[in-house]
């Protein structure tokens, strides 16, 4: 579960191909972020490799709250990212201190970026996923994320029904587990 969820973290958190030179690759990828970033919010119904689905909140700046349908829940305000999983009554907390989030953190300092239509391809040995392809919608918003680390683990997420500027509150995205469960705290900074 951490690394499914670390996995989704790194895209967050949150929040957005082929033919042309690389330069008009991270012109038109700029264009796409710049476009996410105006948004106040949105929300979009997710699927996560082909099986978990839920419903994603993302309001600027980085808040963000999943709730899957299996109840599980994942929700940060930007500061604090919560892991809650119902049937184990097991909550992480993790600090967010120090982390770039958004579009712009996930898809940033990629060596290569080529885009042929709506479709993007990023490229970097150094970066924690090596490769990932994006494709947006006609109005430039994300409908496929796919997430390629270097031991060839691959996550894709899906979006689909996006609506924009919805007015999500800040409740939303400040999340207490209940009181019974038990807190494990910073588990992604945690050795496996």
């Amino acid at each position: 579960m951490r690394n499914l969820f670390a996995n989704f973290v790194c895209f967050g958190l949150l929040s957005w191909g082929f033919s042309l030179q690389a330069e008009d690759g991270n012109a038109r990828l700029s264009a796409v972020i710049g476009k996410l970033n105006s948004l106040e919010s949105f929300r979009a119904t997710i699927t996560i490799n082909g099986s978990m689905t839920g419903v994603l909140s993302y309001k600027n700046p980085y808040q963000l709250h999943v709730r899957f349908n299996d109840g599980r829940i994942l929700s940060s305000n930007g500061k604090v990212l919560w892991f809650y999983n119902p049937d184990s009554s097991i909550a992480g907390k993790q600090d967010l201190k120090g982390v770039s989030g958004g579009i712009g953190g996930l898809l940033s300092g990629y060596e290569s970026v080529t885009v042929s239509g709506k479709t993007f391809r990023l490229l970097s040995p150094s970066k924690r996923y090596t490769e990932i392809i994006l494709v947006v919608s006609d109005n430039d918003l994300p409908r496929v994320i796919k997430m390629k680390k270097s031991d060839e683990e691959i996550t894709e997420v899906t979006f689909s029904g996006i609506a924009t500027n919805i007015g999500l509150g800040t409740g939303l995205f400040n999340f207490q587990p209940p009181t019974s469960s038990q807190i494990v705290e910073n588990p992604l900074n945690q050795k496996e």
